[in-house]
């Protein structure tokens, strides 16, 4: 016997407009004029205007490789410069090559076959298996090593190599180095003692002075780990940034402004809007009454976007007047996307729609808007400062430490407690692993 009983449930039903709103709400400016041209291809009662372009257009190029420093490092102009890649680095080398045309063949298959970092990583077996498969041509083993030579002789040296070990006894080999000897020694027989910062081992087992091999360390770090840094495997992969919102100090007042670079400008078509009235067919009537809500519906979007994108950005402004007046992080006051949803009286999920993906351009630097937000940390004496400050502290006393014996992150969780910064030895590996800074071991040095 079927038993009945009631459940409730509570179910939050969004209109269409809301889900295009909130859909047009996280997309960052970079990607907003495909989305308005995706609309337009879509919806034949949406004109286009000209094209709206802010007076001074900024647009910021980055790679996969860039730091994560807030200052930009690269300002490019326009969007049509080539991209040189590897690949066309590599074959460029080969033009005039006195080498067989069959070797050249084979090398020209190993450039395409590198990886981004510009290691060839794979078996000399599988290499000749898919060789054939592709080709229906089967290569000697000797051929493939002459193949292999000629493309570790290719710049930027390094490059062919299997990993990075060979990369660095490839790039060692190619210097002119006085230790040059030593340092393939201790690359090929002590590598793993060399990146463990095993200097007893390799001292006492060599026998040499502490000087020899901190000499090793300073000409091994200047090698290129990367060789095929600088170049792009395929020029899609490079990346512009174009920041959503610019801000000015102007003599004390905060200046913001909403980029429009490129952004299209549209309106719905008074051609359609008079067939609409004019026509007798329910169905043309249908479809274009249809057409022309989307389109208002959409038109709407966009400038709900702004205004909230403009409203949320002020009240952010509001708190961190200080930081955007002085641009140094002690200014940075504690924020959570909570407290941005209880000033504007938007929920925290639109906040963070706002804030994800979006860049702010301001007089010290370029960097995303969620770089804001951080925790706040109450100090023994009441003052409630943000966790940034104690990141900032966490760089200052390691930077100044005696590199030979670092602080472990017991030694540092005691120094920041010294500050009244009394956090957990967990917390502060935390801390480091977000900074990117190494364990004590390796950032050990001679």
């Amino acid at each position: 016997m079927q038993r009945q009983r009631q459940i409730l449930k509570q179910k939050l039903n969004l209109s269409p407009l809301q889900i295009q709103f909130l859909n047009l709400l996280q997309i960052p400016i970079v990607d907003l004029d495909k989305r308005i041209e995706k609309e337009i291809e879509e919806n034949p009662v949406i004109e286009e205007d000209d094209l709206e372009e802010s007076e001074n257009e900024k647009v910021y190029l980055s790679t996969n490789n860039q730091s994560n420093d807030r200052k930009t490092d690269f300002l490019v102009d326009n969007f049509t410069g080539n991209i040189n890649t590897l690949s066309n680095h590599l074959q460029n080398q080969l033009i005039g090559s006195e080498k067989n045309e069959d070797e050249l063949k084979v090398v020209k298959y190993l450039i395409n076959s590198l990886d981004e970092n510009g290691f060839l990583r794979r078996e000399s077996t599988s290499i000749i298996n898919d060789y054939y498969i592709i080709n229906e041509i089967e290569i000697s083993e000797d051929l493939l090593n002459d193949a292999l030579k000629t493309l570790k002789d290719l710049e930027p040296a390094g490059v062919g190599a299997k990993n990075l070990r060979e990369c660095l006894i490839i790039q060692n080999n190619k210097s002119d180095f006085d230790n040059k000897l030593l340092i393939k020694n201790i690359l090929e027989n002590y590598y793993e003692a060399f990146t463990n910062k095993n200097f007893e081992k390799i001292i006492t087992e060599l026998n040499i002075e502490k000087e020899q091999l901190s000499l090793v360390y300073n000409n091994v770090e200047s090698l290129n780990p990367i060789p095929g840094a600088g170049f792009s495997k395929n020029k899609d992969n490079t990346e512009y940034i174009i920041p959503d919102f610019s801000i000015s100090n102007k003599d004390g007042n905060i200046d913001i402004k909403l980029n429009k670079v490129r952004r299209r400008k549209i309106n719905i078509s008074s051609y359609y809007q008079k067939i609409l009235d004019e026509t007798n067919d329910e169905k043309t009537k249908d479809f274009l009454k249809q057409k022309l809500e989307q389109a208002k519906w959409f038109i709407e979007s966009l400038e709900k976007r702004n205004e909230t994108l403009l409203k949320v950005m002020s009240a952010i402004a509001e708190i961190q007047k200080a930081y955007f007046i002085s641009g140094e992080d002690k200014d940075l006051k504690p924020m959570k996307l909570a407290d941005i949803s209880e000033k504007v009286q938007l929920d925290i999920s639109t906040i963070s729609r706002v804030t994800n993906s979006k860049y702010l351009e301001a007089s010290f630097g370029t960097f995303l808007l969620k770089e804001l937000f951080s925790e706040a940390y109450r100090k023994d004496n009441g003052e409630i400062i943000s966790t940034k400050e104690i990141k900032n502290k966490l760089i200052e006393i390691i930077e100044s430490e005696n590199k030979e014996h670092p602080f472990t992150d017991e030694n540092l969780c005691k120094l920041l407690g010294e500050d009244d910064y009394n956090i957990a030895r967990r917390t502060v590996a935390k801390y480091r692993d977000e900074l990117k800074i190494p364990t004590a071991r390796n950032r050990r040095s001679l």
